[in-house]
């Protein structure tokens, strides 16, 4: 009788871990890049412009510098934690969002985190719109500097 409820018991667990294990939402779970992904080497010279959106690029120490563009007049970012790429961004968080202090200046950029960026326009005309990001790892120079970041992205984000 304790050996079959041992074998019962055991089951479950991997049963139970094995769908652990399975769920998508699982940021630590390597997933594939989602359709659409780009990779991009962000620099204070080079980074990420969406026309009319605003642009993603790479400030010192390290973080991201955020703009808006024409048609848009604020963006917030919203730090999702530890995660194993782009893929395991599935959805747009309800809340968490912040606002760098002046839209010219910085959020920290850190390896291996994901982030949503959300674009906001106060024209009706214009839907929020949304850029999941994924920092795969910081760009070091020679002098042994950071200088970037390399980063994979998706916009627009539409989950």
């Amino acid at each position: 009788m304790k050996r079959i409820n041992f074998f019962l018991a055991s089951c479950i667990l991997a049963t139970s871990v094995f769908f652990a294990g399975c769920n998508p939402d699982n940021p630590l779970k390597s997933v594939p890049d989602p359709i659409g992904t780009l990779t991009a080497n962000i620099s204070r010279e080079t980074g990420i412009s969406i026309s009319g959106v605003g642009g993603i690029y790479w400030t010192s120490p390290d973080n991201f510098s955020l703009g808006t563009g024409y048609y848009y007049n604020r963006v917030s970012i919203c730090n999702m934690g530890v995660m194993s790429g782009l893929g395991n961004i599935t959805k747009i968080p309800a809340s968490g969002f912040t606002t760098p202090a002046d839209y010219l200046y910085s959020a920290a950029c850190e390896a291996r985190r994901g982030y949503v960026i959300k674009f906001e326009s106060f024209n009706s005309n214009y839907l929020d719109v949304y850029v999941r990001l994924y920092v795969v790892e910081k760009i070091v120079s020679t002098s042994g500097g950071i200088m970037g970041a390399k980063v994979k992205y998706q916009y627009p984000f539409e989950p």
